[in-house]
C-alpha cells in the first residue's frame, strides 16, 4: 500500500480524461476526489484538500471562475490549471488569480507527478509559516526562535521555565546560531521586560577597557579618564546584563565579575565606594567553557557561577528539519524589508538547502537567501540560483584507507575539530568519547 501523499480534487469535464489522470495520481500515492464539473469540484473542497488540479474550459463555471471561488473559501489552497496550446494567455491570467501553476495539453503523466508534487510542497511550507506567524499561536512560539524540531522545542521549554527567575544563565553554541536571540527572549518573558536590556561583546573591547565598561569609572581614574563613566551594571540595573563571548573576558575582570555576581556590589575605576545593582546577567559563549577552565584561560568558580542554568543551541546541520521553516519565515521577512513579493519555493532549493553543512549556521542561510532575492530571478527560487558551492557541496576528505590507526584517528579528531570549529563537547560527541578520552588523544597527537 502506497503512502498517503496528500488529497486532490481534479475537475474535469471528458470523464475519460478525468479517469486517466486520477489513475495516475492515485498510482503515485495521491487520494483523489473526481468532479466531473466546477461545482462539484467546490462541493468537494475542504480544509483536508491540499491542491486543486482543474481544466481552463468547462461547462457552467470554468476554471477561472472556480479558481476564484475556491481561493475565496480556501485562500491557502494550491491551484494548478490544465490548458490548450491556443489558450495560453488565459493561463498566465489564471497565475495572476492565483494559480500555483498550469500544464499545457498534452503532457507526460510525470509532467503531472511533478506540477502536484511541486504545488503540494509549497502549500505545506507556506502552512507551517501561517501556523507559526498567525495571532492564535502567538503565545506558543517565541519571537525570533525558529524551529519545529526536538532540540528548538526543547529550548523554548527551558527558556519559558527560566525566564521568570532572576537566576544566571549561560548559552553556548557555535557562531550564527542565535544565542542573542535566546537571551533576548528570556529578557522578554521576565519580569524585567520593561527594564533595560543592555549588551557588551567581550570579545569587541580591548582587554584593558573592559573593567571600565562593565563597572564605569571615576575622573581622573586613568589617562583619558576625563569625566566620570557609568558602566553596564549601572546602565542595566532593574534589568538584564547580556555578556556575549564571555571567554574571551581577561582573568583580573573575572575576577571582579564574579565578586559582583555574588554580592550585587559594583566599584567604578578609581573608586572606593561600592554600589548596590540588581542586575539578571545572561552570558554567552562560542567556546569550550570546561576546556577553557581546565586549561586555566576561565575561572572555575566563575564558570560555576554563571553555569547555573545551561542553554546549548545545536548547529543548523544537526537540526535540518527545521530549515523549511526557517527559509518560509525569513524570506518572508527579507521580502518584507525590501518590499519585494514572496517567491514561490521550488522543492530542490529546499532538499538542497538541507544537504549543505552550513558551517555559518542560521546567519548564513539568511545570508544565501538576501542574495537570492538581490541577484536571483525573484519570482521563482530553485537550486539553480544557489552558489556552487552550497548547490553542490564537496564531500568531506575520510581520512584514507590503509594508514596506521594512530595516523587515521588523529585524521578522524583534526576532521571534526575543523567541522565543529574546535567546540571540544561536540568533537567527543561525534566520536562518541569521553571528553577526558578526547583531551588524552589529542594531547598526544599535539593537537590544540
Amino acid at each position: 500500500m502506497k503512502p498517503h501523499r496528500g488529497t486532490i480534487v481534479l475537475a474535469e469535464d471528458d470523464v475519460s480524461v478525468l479517469s486517466a489522470l486520477a489513475l495516475v495520481l492515485e498510482e503515485a500515492g495521491y487520494r483523489v476526489l473526481k468532479a466531473a464539473s466546477g461545482r462539484d469540484a467546490l462541493l468537494m473542497l475542504s480544509e483536508r484538500v491540499q491542491l486543486l488540479i482543474t481544466d481552463l474550459w468547462m461547462p457552467n463555471m470554468d476554471g477561472l471562475a472556480l479558481l476564484e471561488e475556491a481561493r475565496r473559501s480556501f485562500p491557502q489552497l494550491e491551484v494548478v490549471m490544465i490548458t490548450g496550446n491556443a489558450t495560453v494567455a488565459s493561463a498566465v491570467q489564471a497565475m495572476k488569480a492565483g494559480a500555483f501553476d498550469y500544464l499545457t495539453k498534452p503532457f507526460t503523466p510525470p509532467d503531472l507527478l511533478d506540477v502536484a508534487e511541486r504545488a503540494i510542497e509549497h502549500g505545506r511550507l507556506y502552512r507551517d509559516i501561517s501556523q507559526w506567524s498567525g495571532e492564535e499561536h502567538a503565545a506558543e512560539n517565541i519571537e525570533n526562535l525558529i524551529g519545529k524540531s526536538a532540540a528548538m522545542q526543547e529550548i523554548s521549554r527551558t527558556i519559558r521555565r527560566v525566564a521568570p527567575f532572576k537566576s544566571t544563565v549561560l548559552v553556548d553554541g557555535q557562531s550564527g546560531t542565535g544565542k542573542e536571540m535566546v537571551v533576548r527572549a528570556i529578557h522578554q518573558l521576565s519580569p524585567r521586560r520593561d527594564k533595560p536590556f543592555v549588551a557588551i561583546n567581550c570579545a569587541a573591547v580591548p582587554g584593558s577597557l573592559m573593567e571600565s565598561e562593565l563597572f564605569g569609572h571615576e575622573r581622573g581614574a586613568f589617562t583619558g579618564a576625563d569625566f566620570r563613566t557609568t558602566g553596564y551594571f549601572e546602565a542595566a540595573s532593574g534589568g538584564s546584563l547580556f555578556i556575549d563571548e564571555v571567554a574571551e573576558m581577561e582573568p583580573p575582570v573575572q575576577a571582579k565579575l564574579l565578586r559582583v555576581l555574588e554580592t550585587g556590589l559594583v566599584t567604578p575605576v578609581g573608586s572606593t565606594r561600592e554600589k548596590t545593582v540588581d542586575v539578571r546577567v545572561l552570558a554567552a559563549t562560542n567556546s569550550d567553557l570546561e576546556a577553557a577552565v581546565e586549561n586555566k584561560r576561565f575561572r572555575a568558580d566563575l564558570f560555576y557561577r554563571l553555569n547555573v542554568v545551561r542553554i546549548h543551541l545545536p548547529p543548523l546541520r544537526q537540526r535540518r528539519e527545521d530549515i523549511p521553516l526557517l527559509v518560509g519565515i525569513l524570506l518572508q521577512r527579507l521580502c518584507g524589508e525590501n518590499g519585494l513579493p514572496m517567491p514561490r519555493i521550488e522543492p530542490d532549493l529546499i532538499s538542497a538547502l538541507q544537504s549543505y553543512s552550513w558551517p555559518g549556521n542560521v546567519r548564513e542561510l539568511r545570508n544565501v537567501l538576501e542574495n537570492l532575492l538581490i541577484v536571483g530571478t525573484r519570482e521563482v527560487l530553485s537550486a539553480v540560483d544557489l552558489p556552487k558551492n552550497i548547490r553542490a557541496p564537496a564531500e568531506p576528505e575520510l581520512p584514507p584507507a590503509g594508514l596506521a590507526l594512530d595516523l587515521a584517528e588523529r585524521q578522524a579528531i583534526e576532521q571534526y575539530l575543523r567541522q565543529y570549529q574546535g567546540d571540544r563537547r561536540q568533537v567527543a560527541t561525534a566520536l562518541r568519547i569521553s571528553k577526558r578520552t578526547l583531551y588524552r588523544k589529542m594531547a598526544r597527537y599535539g593537537l590544540s
